[in-house]
């Protein structure tokens, strides 16, 4: 698999995998040589995750799989494989990079690795940073000068045959898609700073099509040094609900999550904080049925 992984191509290694988003579990092995004398060292991988929806939960259940998230291992002195870090974390979603710190977790001079796992992870590049100190970083916070919601569409969506992703072109937009929004009541369009100011219960519900343009005061930012170079992270806080059968309430945007739950659905005598701040939210806020993007089958609706 390694000339698969040696630059991003969108040519990924490949495994067995059931209709639903599991895989059969499948380790991949890989071994960085000689690197990393000092045992100082950071792993890139760059890939996207076919996540799991209700149904994938429900039939590996019911096939009594569990899923196992990604673990690494790496050799011992007696050369067998040894488990040093339990959870390695995935890309969210779509094409990403993450980084593993793999800093004093080798155990001998071996400078294999081993991720298992049985989701549908496609990696497509995997490099080692070995090392030499991390560089100095500055972090300054920028503030929200405005926020819009609004409708904007569907990306063309292409998917080579030769590919196991597709990708969207985003500059080739269609207003409508084969699946309606889940009914209920979204937030509607224009101005929806206020929402997005600070960490509460209080959010912005978007549905199919929907984008949000934000700006930033750019204007406090701080002078570069000679040498340094800038870059940019967004902070989102919030959740995600798709429509799958198995999803609890898929067909319905209530009830709203909210920061203080222990799950979702609600454990008995939770609920979301009712009070005039909320009344007044879903009042002014949420107020936007959801679109009708296809007719329904049924005569006279």
């Amino acid at each position: 698999m390694l000339s698969k992984l040696l630059k991003r191509d969108f040519v990924y290694p490949d495994f067995r995998r059931s209709q639903t988003a599991v895989a059969e579990r499948h380790s991949l092995d890989l071994d960085f040589g000689k690197a990393s004398p000092s045992n100082h060292a950071v792993m890139i991988l760059d890939g996207w995750l076919d996540w799991a929806d209700g149904s994938t939960f429900l039939a590996a259940s019911q096939e009594r799989k569990d899923l196992i998230f990604p673990y690494l291992q790496v050799k011992d002195a007696t050369g067998n494989w040894k488990t040093v870090i339990e959870d390695m974390g995935m890309p969210s979603g779509r094409q990403k990079s993450m980084a593993v710190d793999l800093t004093g977790k080798f155990l001998t001079d071996s400078r294999e690795v081993r991720i298992t796992t049985n989701l549908c992870l496609y990696w497509d590049e995997i490099y080692l940073i070995e090392d030499g100190a991390p560089p100095p970083v500055n972090l300054t916070t920028l503030s929200m000068q405005s926020a819009d919601l609004r409708f904007r569409g569907f990306s063309r969506a292409i998917i080579p045959a030769d590919r196991a992703i597709g990708e969207f072109r985003l500059q080739q937009r269609q207003r409508h898609i084969n699946v309606n929004p889940t009914p209920g009541n979204y937030t509607r369009y224009g101005d929806v700073r206020p929402l997005l100011d600070k960490t509460d219960d209080l959010m912005v519900i978007m549905g199919s099509g929907d984008e949000i343009q934000l700006r930033f005061n750019a204007s406090g930012l701080p002078k570069l040094p000679r040498g340094w170079k800038r870059d940019f992270l967004l902070l989102v806080d919030g959740w995600a609900k798709d429509a799958d059968a198995n999803t609890a309430f898929s067909q319905a945007v209530l009830p709203l999550p909210f920061h203080g739950m222990s799950s979702y659905p609600y454990t008995a005598g939770q609920t979301y904080p009712r009070d005039q701040v909320y009344d007044k939210y879903q009042k002014e806020y949420n107020t936007r049925p959801a679109l009708r993007l296809i007719r329904s089958l049924r005569e006279g609706e």
